[in-house]
């Protein structure tokens, strides 16, 4: 291993330690080489949980390499034999997890994950020793240098890594990051039993456990270990690699998440696990295992918090949807008049707004349910490609000056009628129809859905009824550019007729974004979006999509603390609703939590599987290198501007060079989707072009006013080979609080970058980016 030295650096004056090659290294040219590259390698990481390394020098012809020093103690030291209580357990193996993300990240591996290589300060700060270092491995280059293997040096002798070895490292096999996960595996492992996994009498018998045996279930070591964490260290400690983890920033999500659910005391549940209890990770008996399945599948079967893409396949193609599940249907005008038709929409709004007062019910978003506008429509094939239990639609009939409403409500599943009504009002007085339409739900269809008890009291009424008669009509007014401003003079004259009404505001909000984001409205509108969503949410607090938007102008402008405490409040009070999912996963994707992002993404989707409007989930598994997920959120919204635009940039993290330049061929010519840079970087003989287009970009950059886009524009940048303009852009996306960090450490499309020292300033700035969001009390 080396011999250590404390010393005092007298140039500027601070303690370090110094760490000397060991002598018999210093024969072997090639080692000596490789020590001196991967020195400098992990010398260029500034990560809090690595050591850092300040220099590399030489005393005598013996190379040595300049430390921090550290005031603690070792993991190895401080289990001593015993298991350690599960919150400083989670606190240290997620600062592991972090570690050995960024140094994979880097293109450095381990090799020797072990508690006396982790260093926990006096402050509980944990500080990765000794990578790409302790441990250095035969040069690929020359069949004839030496490997130096401090876990076999001498017969007789039991080592005190071998039993941290993974099965492919044992095998002499070429190793990648997943043998370092494999040993922090055995590393948990031990931090939760006080054991190790694999036991022998010498090495050989050691290393023929960790090869053919399976450990005993660390529930029987410690019956207080968690079934979740039983299942993160049976991932981890997968003989078979393709089985593990993929990735440490995989592993340190799942930590996160158990780590939170513990501290919330709230229902556990952990995505993208493999529970191998059936398929033996762990031996334990049969009692145990069947108590351990039990448990997990209670806690999976009673909360929709993170549920996973196979769960939702699976439901979906069973048929299933959950009770509470609702979708109001635009209405048909049975008049013919055409003066009438808005209400089509309008009233359909209504409808939903005031079932989403009940705190029982799901209600999809009648921006999905708007295009089921025939008249002939098989209510259960609706109900199943909106997953929804009951449908809700009806007609009205427009006769003189009143207007006959006809509501009827249908279980999807029987296709049977469940409940009808009627009722009518003057053309005149619509406000008095929708006092009408409000009653006749509350009183007649929420007690058959057993959604009565629970409704929130808070919605506000309308007061003048051409201030009311304006805001139906805006209701039914599309989303493009000239139809949605003249929505917006709607709404501003409804609003100032009458200041009370709730939804007229959270409408005018969604208008002002839409203006801000797809077309000229700029930063006036969107401020005029935030006022407009803050007045709705102060006359009503349950307005769901203005508070939403809040939470992404929040994002959005940076202001990501904020949006993150909002969104997490939004989950706690109406975890059944879809949206709020959606609203967490956008804030988490640029907090730089993008594994959380897409968990979030998928519990949204489970409760609401045909909602376009989760299409930019795509992002989020685009960055984590999970395109085929990324695509099935992508085909919500196929065929449009949107999803023509994001194809080619998941096509080019699948390595689909050839699809990916038909797919850009499908890009709109709209200057905001920027088609010229991927022309210029995909069709052969445009470097010229790319040239001018990386110039434009890095100049032009803040017209967008999304760092988001920044930094998408920034992984193209880098696939392309412009490396400064790449590094200029998503530098300045992290500076303006799109974190990114786990898109950093995983984006496919940035391996081109990660060898850089500039790359390595900008990695730290998202990781503090992150942790700001995540622990903001330690900030």
């Amino acid at each position: 291993m080396g011999v250590v030295y404390e010393a005092e650096d007298t140039r500027l004056g601070r303690h370090v330690a110094l760490k000397f090659v060991p002598g018999n290294l210093l024969g072997d040219q090639k080692s000596l080489e490789r020590f001196t590259r991967e020195a400098r390698a992990a010398s260029q990481l500034n990560h809090p949980n690595i050591c850092i390394i300040h220099d590399i020098a030489d005393h005598e012809g013996r190379p040595f390499i300049v430390m921090e020093k550290l005031d603690g103690t070792s993991l190895k030291a401080q289990l001593n034999g015993q298991p350690m209580e599960l919150p400083k357990l989670l606190d240290t193996c997620i600062q592991i997890a972090d570690a050995l993300a960024a140094l994979h990240a880097k293109g450095i591996i381990h090799r020797d994950i072990k508690p006396g290589n982790i260093f926990v300060t006096e402050s509980g700060q944990v500080k990765l020793l000794d990578f790409g270092l302790a441990k250095l491995l035969r040069d690929p280059g020359n069949e004839s240098s030496q490997a130096y293997d401090d876990t076999l040096t001498a017969m007789g002798v039991v080592p005190g890594t071998a039993v941290y070895m993974s099965p492919e490292q044992a095998r002499s096999e070429e190793l990648d990051a997943r043998s370092d996960l494999f040993s922090f595996g055995v590393v948990m492992y031990e931090m939760a039993t006080g054991r190790k996994p694999f036991q022998g009498k010498n090495v050989v018998s050691m290393l023929d456990a960790m090869l053919h045996q399976k450990p005993p279930a660390p529930h029987t070591l410690n019956a207080a270990i968690p079934a979740e964490l039983e299942a993160i260290i049976g991932k981890s400690l997968e003989k078979d690699r393709d089985q593990r983890y993929q990735n440490a920033s995989q592993l340190k999500t799942d930590l996160q998440h158990l780590k939170r659910e513990r501290e919330t005391g709230s229902a556990k549940i952990i995505t993208d696990i493999n529970f191998r209890f059936g398929s033996h990770s762990f031996q334990g008996p049969p009692q145990w295992q069947r108590y351990a399945l039990l448990g997990v599948a209670a806690v999976m079967l009673t909360v929709l918090v993170a549920v996973g893409a196979w769960w939702f396949k699976t439901r979906m193609a069973a048929g299933q949807a959950p009770k509470n599940t609702i979708a109001v249907l635009p209405l048909q005008n049975n008049s013919g008049d055409p003066n009438a038709d808005y209400l089509r929409f309008a009233l359909a709004d209504e409808m939903a707004s005031v079932l989403t007062y009940s705190r029982v019910l799901d209600v999809r978003p009648t921006s999905v349910t708007r295009k089921y506008v025939a008249a002939d429509l098989d209510p259960q094939k609706v109900g199943r490609e909106l997953h929804v239990a009951t449908l809700l639609g009806g007609h009205y009939v427009r006769q003189g000056n009143r207007i006959l409403v006809t509501l009827e409500s249908t279980d999807v599943q029987s296709d049977k009628l469940l409940w009808e009504s009627s009722f009518n009002a003057s053309s005149e007085d619509l406000i008095s129809l929708q006092t009408q339409l409000a009653s006749q739900l509350r009183q007649g269809l929420l007690p058959i859905l057993g959604a009565a008890n629970g409704l929130i009291n808070t919605a506000t009424q309308p007061k003048n009824q051409v201030a009311y008669d304006l805001f139906l009509r805006s209701l039914a007014m599309s989303h493009d550019t000239q139809p949605n401003k003249q929505a917006i003079a709607m709404l501003e004259q409804a609003t100032t007729m009458d200041p009370t009404y709730a939804p007229a505001f959270e409408a005018l909000g969604l208008r002002y974004y839409y203006d801000s984001d797809y077309s000229n409205g700029g930063d006036e509108a969107f401020q005029k979006s935030d006022k407009a969503c803050e007045r709705a949410i102060a006359l009503d607090p349950n307005r769901l999509t203005a508070a939403g938007q809040l939470v992404v102008n929040r994002v959005e402008r940076a202001e990501l603390t904020k949006a993150y405490e909002s969104a997490q409040e939004q989950v706690k009070s109406r975890p059944e609703s879809a949206r709020v999912h959606f609203t967490l996963s956008y804030v988490l994707r640029y907090a730089g939590m993008q594994e959380r992002s897409a968990q979030e993404c998928d519990a949204a989707l489970a409760l609401d599987p045909a909602n376009y409007q989760f299409r930019s989930c795509s992002w989020a598994f685009m960055d984590i290198g999970q395109t085929q997920r990324a695509d099935d959120f992508l085909r919500l919204d196929a065929g449009s501007e949107w999803a023509n635009y994001v194809e080619p940039s998941i096509l080019l993290r699948a390595n689909k060079i050839s699809e990916a330049r038909d797919a850009v061929k499908r890009m709109s010519n709209n200057p905001r989707w920027h088609r010229d840079l991927l022309e210029a970087c995909l069709e052969p003989g445009h470097s010229a072009d790319l040239d001018r287009v990386a110039k434009d970009m890095t100049a032009n950059y803040t017209t967008e006013l999304d760092p988001e886009v920044w930094y998408q524009q920034g992984t193209i940048l880098a696939y392309c080979g412009k490396k400064d303009a790449a590094l200029h852009l998503i530098q300045a996306a992290v500076q303006q609080n799109y974190c990114a960090y786990s898109a950093l450490l995983s984006d496919p499309l940035l391996a081109n970058l990660r060898s850089s020292a500039e790359f390595d300033k900008i990695l730290t700035a998202a990781h503090e980016c992150e942790q700001t969001v995540a622990n903001p009390q330690t900030q």
